[in-house]
């Protein structure tokens, strides 16, 4: 459950822009404008700091590391035992409004897979909430605890359903078979009257 970055992706950027937190692993010249509040021009070993997934990726890769990464608060065992035992209740958009993108990055680091899990079941018990929003009526307020991605899929499925929806009510286009499958269908019934 892996996830490529997009360059031209505007919602990738934005989710690549989210702040992870960082140990220092080494000292960084020059870098004191990272951690608001420090007083000095450069980054100490051992520092905590915030910093955007984006810079937290490319100082991880590097051989050597120069950061330690550590998983976002959200991802967290306490917050994942919340969203396990019942996903339905957590307003997602106030966690995070990209929980399942930005999931997707830090699963990609996550040894144990508990992340990935944890996405995946957290999507599969809000599916009905995603669905039954998309027909709803009042979309404002159900769309209130969906994340970002959420309120697309919901947004999505909602223009589906009202096109379906005019559709079949229009029923000027009713489905018949096409001739090639009816003259098929003789074909075949020619060939198995020969036998």
């Amino acid at each position: 459950m892996s996830r490529q970055s997009n360059y031209l992706s505007i919602s990738d950027i934005l989710v690549t822009n989210e702040k992870i937190p960082c140990k220092l692993l080494h000292d960084l010249p020059k870098m004191g404008f990272l951690d608001p509040s420090s007083t000095e021009d450069d980054l100490k070993m051992g520092t905590n700091v915030e910093i955007p997934l984006w810079l937290a990726e490319s100082l991880y890769f590097r051989r050597p590391p120069l950061v330690s990464v550590d998983l976002p608060k959200i991802y967290k065992e306490a917050y994942r035992e919340i969203l396990n035992a019942d996903a339905c209740t957590v307003d997602l958009h106030k966690l995070g409004q990209h929980f399942y993108e930005l999931g997707c990055y830090i699963a990609k680091h996550d040894i144990k897979g508990e992340v990935a899990n944890t996405l995946i079941n957290t999507f599969r018990q809000r599916f009905r909430m995603i669905l039954s929003a998309s027909s709803s009526s009042d979309s404002i307020s159900s769309l209130q605890p969906l994340s970002e991605s959420e309120r697309e899929r919901t947004a999505a499925a909602a223009v589906t359903e009202k096109a379906l929806s005019l559709w079949l009510q229009r029923g000027d286009c009713p489905l018949s078979t096409a001739n090639m499958v009816a003259s098929h269908r003789k074909r075949k019934r020619a060939e198995m009257e020969m036998f």
